[in-house]
């Protein structure tokens, strides 16, 4: 009777901590309903990081093992970098001191939105995430202002080739 009792409180306790870690490595729930900005950046390591923020914390959470590239910014004061991974590459625009997310592109399914949309996933896995407020400009284009005209609006925008992802482009024009 002892050894039963004691299995039972092992696998209480398993359980009880595979819930308290999966809670601790969750970061903001998935968004719902139409696109908009909470849409608007990528999870990594449980923790979410936005566009227009500063960009340190998510180069550490992705690591030390990308390529760098940096040019004179056209918009702002200081350089425009680039940080290439395998499957996501980060660009990120100087402003006030910091380097802000201006795009996260995703080039292989290792990295999803935070939606859960990956490259490989059909153009109808993407619009039942995400739904049918899109425009087609060459890309299939969720905007914040849903509008073909407003090249200034943050955007989510899914490359395609045939019905398949074959890119994914979080971004804010700064321009």
């Amino acid at each position: 009777m002892m050894k039963k009792q004691n299995r039972s409180r092992i696998l209480i306790a398993a359980i009880a901590l595979c819930l308290i870690m999966a809670a601790c490595g969750k970061g903001e729930p998935a968004p719902t309903g139409g696109f908009g900005e909470k849409d608007l950046g990528i999870a990594i390591g449980g923790q979410t990081y936005y566009l227009r923020e500063d960009s340190a914390a998510l180069i550490s959470a992705l690591g030390d093992d990308y390529e760098y590239s940096e040019v004179v910014s056209c918009v702002y004061d200081g350089k425009d970098k680039t940080f290439e991974y395998d499957g996501i590459t980060i660009g990120t625009v100087p402003v006030d001191g910091k380097d802000l997310i201006e795009v996260i592109t995703l080039t292989r399914d290792s990295y999803a939105t935070l939606r859960g949309a990956r490259v490989g996933d059909s153009l109808d896995t993407v619009k039942s995430l995400y739904g049918e407020n899109y425009f087609d400009d060459g890309y299939l284009t969720y905007s914040l202002s849903a509008d073909i005209e407003d090249i200034h609006s943050e955007r989510i925008q899914f490359e395609y080739s045939g019905d398949t992802v074959t890119r994914i482009f979080i971004y804010s024009p700064s321009y």
